[in-house]
């Protein structure tokens, strides 16, 4: 299988910055210069080096557009899926090899027939798909990632393509241990073996291990494809179960109507900085102002200072009694049908309450304040409000995100 490395990328605390990704010809390898996303005891990924957030501010008068000059250390992440084009090597060695009938999903055979692949559609290739019910295919497979990941240098394994029935798709009968999800399931289970610094597409009973989990890639506009759609989507994972996920690069990752506004790009970064990790596809000296580099830099450091010690704080509670790390505004307000309207503001735990602008050229916005009883603090003004209200027209400039750090 074809293997591609990407351009340089970036590495910062609870994330990585990757940029241009490239996507393989067939199915297979694929590698990523990235930085650690962390890993489940350590939502932060504090043992990341901080190039970005430790460079010296960039005067305003300097150029724009110009990058650190510090860019290293780099670690690298590949990408891989279970698939593999029926041309590729790997698959025609694997038939000559007589492994075919194990290492691939196969049709169930006829008796005294012998089994034939299954093949499928992935990324416009004709492919096979690893067979995860057979613990031989398996070994062979995670044996084979394992020994690219060491031969790279890679610290990270990303895989893709994990969801879907190919069974389904071919209107084929399962066996009963791939039927629905099974197979999703199944894959997710094995490459807990492969470390804390796996992730994965998709996940389903899989929330209790520890992966990392690919949110799905959003427009680089404002609509509810992009922008708008993140906090919803966060709090669909977490309340899922799944609160170690990985958003969409800041700015989105699909080309959209406002590819390349900076003030998108803002409030995208003020977001992410309250999320598990802070993912980069265009460092932002190549999009923006160097005010918008110094802003990135000081939402690294809260990031790192702020949020990673409230996850940490929250997933012990989350693996004790189950509770999302990322909670909506009515899990405070359950009585309260005015919370349950609210879709642009999210709770870390029950004491910190983002409320961000997702809405082109705004400078103020409405905030709901869960939780009738408690007083809210303002953390930009320090003043402090009842909880159970609404703060209408409440200001905040393209350089602020209103988070309010509940008070009692």
């Amino acid at each position: 299988p074809a293997l591609q490395v990407s351009d340089l990328a970036l590495p910062r605390p609870g994330g990585f910055c990757r940029q241009n990704q490239a996507r393989p010809e067939v199915a297979g390898e694929e590698a990523e210069a990235a930085s650690p996303p962390g890993g489940r005891r350590g939502p932060g990924g504090s043992d990341g080096t901080a190039v970005l957030a430790a460079a010296d501010p960039v005067p305003s008068g300097r150029r724009k557009r110009q990058a650190p000059a510090l860019v290293e250390p780099l670690e690298l992440s590949i990408t891989l899926s279970p698939y593999a084009g029926v041309t590729s090597p790997l698959f025609l060695r694997s038939l000559r090899g007589g492994e075919a009938a194990g290492y691939w999903l196969s049709r169930q055979p006829r008796p005294g027939a012998s089994s034939i692949p299954l093949l499928t559609t992935w990324k416009g290739q004709l492919c096979a798909r690893l067979n995860v019910t057979s613990e031989a295919a398996l070994g062979w497979y995670l044996d084979r990632a394992q020994r690219l990941r060491q031969a790279l240098g890679a610290t990270y394994v990303a895989f893709e393509g994990v969801e879907g029935n190919s069974f389904l798709e071919q209107d084929v009968p399962a066996p009963a241990e791939l039927e629905g999800d099974g197979y999703t399931e199944a894959l997710a289970a094995a490459l807990v073996t492969l470390g804390n610094g796996t992730i994965i597409s998709a996940g389903s009973r899989s929330s209790h291990l520890p992966l990392f989990v690919q949110m799905s890639p959003l427009r680089s506009d404002w609509s509810h494809a992009g922008l708008k759609g993140l906090i919803p989507s966060v709090l669909h994972y977490s309340l899922l179960g799944y609160n170690f996920f990985i958003p969409d690069a800041v700015g989105g990752s699909e080309a959209g109507a406002t590819l390349g506004d900076p003030e998108l790009f803002v409030r995208w970064l003020q977001i992410v900085t309250f999320l598990p990790v802070m993912a980069f596809g265009t460092p932002p000296w190549l999009c923006c102002d160097t005010w918008v580099l110094n802003l990135t830099r000081q939402c690294i450091q809260r990031h790192q200072d702020f949020v990673v010690p409230l996850l940490l704080k929250y997933s012990e509670e989350w693996q004790s009694l189950g509770y999302p790390i990322f909670r909506p505004a009515w899990w405070l307000s359950p009585t309260d049908p005015v919370a349950f309207t609210i879709e642009d503001e999210f709770l870390i735990g029950d004491e910190v309450l983002v409320a961000p602008i997702t809405e082109k050229g705004q400078t103020w916005r409405d905030i709901y304040l869960p939780g009738q009883g408690h007083l809210w603090l303002d953390t930009n003004t320090a003043r402090v409000f009842d909880g159970g209200t609404t703060l209408r027209n409440y200001s905040a400039s393209l350089a602020e995100v209103p988070v309010f750090v509940k008070a009692s």
